[in-house]
């Protein structure tokens, strides 16, 4: 999911994210993305094959005033793009860097993180769809 999502923002193709994520973040999603430079908005994508590691950072579960059950699981994810971004970005953070190859054939990966949010309603009859409560791109999406 985070692939396919990640992509789709860096296409603009924010119409496909309706099924996916709430509609709270991608109201939010829509007027960040308009603001992004190109190179910014490349960074966002991630090729399952770039993705070099994930950890959970939270999993919680609880229930609304209507008793229903909801889980939440926030996912980190650690992802290589090869966009071309300045070795600093906005807030002064440094973006680590990676070249792969010799001399002749070198090519420049920046080590990116993604900070993606699941949930889920586990209430008995709720449809079993995860929605996406959060995006965050640091660095990029701010």
């Amino acid at each position: 999911a985070f692939s396919v999502v990640s992509k789709l923002l860096s296409q603009r193709k924010l119409d496909l994210l309706e099924e996916l994520v709430s509609a709270e973040v991608l109201q939010v999603l829509k007027e960040k993305i308009s603001l992004l430079p190109d190179s910014h908005r490349d960074a966002l994508a991630a090729d399952i094959d770039a993705i070099m590691y994930t950890t959970e950072g939270d999993v919680r579960i609880y229930y609304d005033d209507d008793g229903r059950k909801f889980v939440s699981i926030l996912m980190c994810f650690w992802y290589l793009n090869g966009a071309n971004l300045p070795d600093e970005v906005p807030g002064e953070a440094k973006v680590f860097q990676i070249v792969f190859g010799d001399e002749n054939t070198k090519e420049k990966k920046h080590l990116l993180t993604a900070n993606y949010e699941f949930q889920r309603e586990f209430t008995e009859g709720a449809k079993p769809d995860w929605t996406i409560t959060r995006i965050e791109h640091p660095r990029l999406l701010e």
